[in-house]
């Protein structure tokens, strides 16, 4: 009897935690630190330092960039008590403290670009807020604002939410300044506002579109600007949906991405719409809900992605990376090391090719793509023990840590359920470099078998791996998780014969 296959071309439709694994579509599978590109997937590119020398005072706290109408632009970071700049002639980073900042674990940094103004202003919320021209050392910001846990502008306005003038913080209150004035508070058309009437606290705010949004934990609201004495009117736009943690959104062409505490969403200012309903379960259900503010998000355009950095139960810091592809509507997870911040930077140079970081045989990029290119906007990451990293498309591993990538198929029942299989061939059609292993399992991933150790090489090739089982279901794990490995996947085809009994 000749045996039966099931193709399972170009399996890239990412995650679907939805509903049983036997009733997903065969191009779902459970990947891993694998990402879709150019009709294939494959393992994710690696991370590398950006700047030598770790930032004192701990973790990486923040990460800003100053924007000059003149097109030149800085990226800064902080910890817990620095702030220090990046130096693209030295590739340094140099202080510009006047003085330390003195916030803790859960201080974070907020900052705002003021480009007409030559500004950037920043808060932990904790300290006075403080401002940076390009030059020199940061200042206080004048005009005598409140401390302020979160900042943002509206142009020709600055803005402050949850803020203290001395006598407290007051977690509904919204603060502007007068126009075209970021140092003035109290004169002209400065003003505030009280948003009361939901009692849970502003978590964060952000311009949308003409508007400024103001995320509570438990409502959404819209300010506009008006021709009236008001200067600025708030309006409740949604009670029982808010921002789970106050750096969980991310802006993409006038729409918000953000996670509540229950669901992620996109929100045009209207009403917002569930994004989340294929991963929903998998991440709640292990998310640790008292580090919701060490979770974060970052709009990746080139990707047409939304990264969303997630704290699970067990760990402070974000150990996992749930991506969201707009343009599709895929999920995928990456594993991290800790990440504390995140944030989009112009690459300074064009990539030599001294500057690659692997060997030639493992790098499997394009060498004129892209991402090797001046201003080309690479992804700068935070971490806890106080280095900055860059996601380096030269590089197939993490800072020397081997990337784990993992790619799990559905649990295939070939045709009817109730039909035992015997499963006795995988073909693979795969590339990459160093080794491939492969695994089956008969009880929905609780254990694993090996079939057997692949040898990748550049040009995709067709690999036939043998088995001998019988069971009503089955799925397949492809790992490549040594150092310096790649691996892509194009195809996979499970060969099987249908047995004869029936189950009973």
């Amino acid at each position: 009897m000749p045996a039966n296959r099931k193709p399972v071309l170009t399996p890239v439709a990412g995650l679907d935690y939805s509903k049983p694994s036997t009733f997903i579509n065969d191009q779902n599978g459970f990947p891993k630190n694998m990402r879709y590109y150019k009709m294939e997937i494959g393992k994710r590119p690696g991370l590398t330092k950006y700047g030598s020398v770790a930032i004192s005072g701990d973790q990486v706290m923040g990460l800003g960039k100053l924007e000059l109408s003149t097109g030149v632009s800085y990226l800064v970071r902080t910890s817990k008590t620095k702030i220090e700049k990046y130096n693209t002639s030295t590739l340094v980073w140099d202080s510009i403290s006047a003085s330390d900042f003195t916030g803790g674990n859960d201080d974070h940094f907020f900052f705002t670009n003021v480009s007409e103004e030559g500004l950037l202003i920043v808060t932990n919320g904790f300290n006075q807020l403080r401002k940076w021209t390009g030059t020199g050392n940061t200042a206080a910001l004048g005009g005598s604002p409140p401390k302020a846990k979160f900042v943002s502008y509206l142009s020709p306005y600055t803005f402050l939410a949850y803020t203290d003038d001395g006598t407290g913080f007051n977690p509904w209150n919204i603060q502007w300044s007068d126009t075209g004035n970021s140092e003035e508070w109290s004169d002209g058309n400065a003003g505030s506002a009280l948003l009361g009437s939901e009692p849970s606290p502003i978590k964060n705010i952000m311009r949308l579109n003409e508007y400024m949004a103001v995320y509570k934990e438990h409502s959404l609201w819209l300010g506009q600007k008006v021709s009236t004495s008001d200067v600025f009117l708030f309006d409740l736009v949604l009670s029982g949906v808010g921002l789970a943690g106050s750096r969980c959104v991310a802006e993409r062409e006038g729409y918000h991405y953000f996670m509540s505490h229950n669901d992620f969403l996109v929100w045009n200012g209207v009403r917002p719409t569930s994004i989340g309903d294929p991963v929903r379960e998998e991440v709640f259900s292990k998310i640790n809900r008292q580090r919701f503010d060490r979770c974060f998000a970052l709009h990746v355009q080139e990707l047409t992605e939304i990264w969303f950095y997630i704290v699970v139960v067990g760990q402070d810091w974000p150990t996992e990376i749930w991506k969201y592809n707009y343009k599709t509507g895929f999920w995928y997870m990456d594993t991290c090391n800790a990440l504390t911040c995140a944030l989009k930077w112009a690459k300074v140079s064009t990539e030599s090719w001294d500057d690659d970081t692997g060997t030639w045989d493992s790098d499997l990029t394009t060498w004129d793509e892209g991402s090797s290119a001046q201003d080309w906007e690479e992804v700068i990451q935070g971490r806890d023990d106080g280095y900055t990293l860059k996601l380096d498309y030269s590089s197939v591993d993490d800072d020397g840590t081997a990337i784990s990538g993992e790619w799990q198929s559905k649990d295939f029942t070939a045709d009817y359920l109730e039909f035992h299989k015997r499963w006795l061939q995988l073909d693979i059609w795969a590339r990459g470099y160093g080794s491939l292993k492969a695994y089956y399992s008969t009880d929905y991933g609780s254990s694993w078998t090996y079939i057997t150790t692949l040898t990748l090489s550049a040009a995709c090739q067709k690999f036939e791996t043998y088995l001998d089982t019988v069971s009503d279901t089955i799925r397949f794990k492809l790992i490549s998780d040594a150092l310096g490995e790649t691996f892509y996947l194009r195809n996979l085809y499970p060969y099987y014969l249908r047995r004869e009994e029936k189950r009973s």
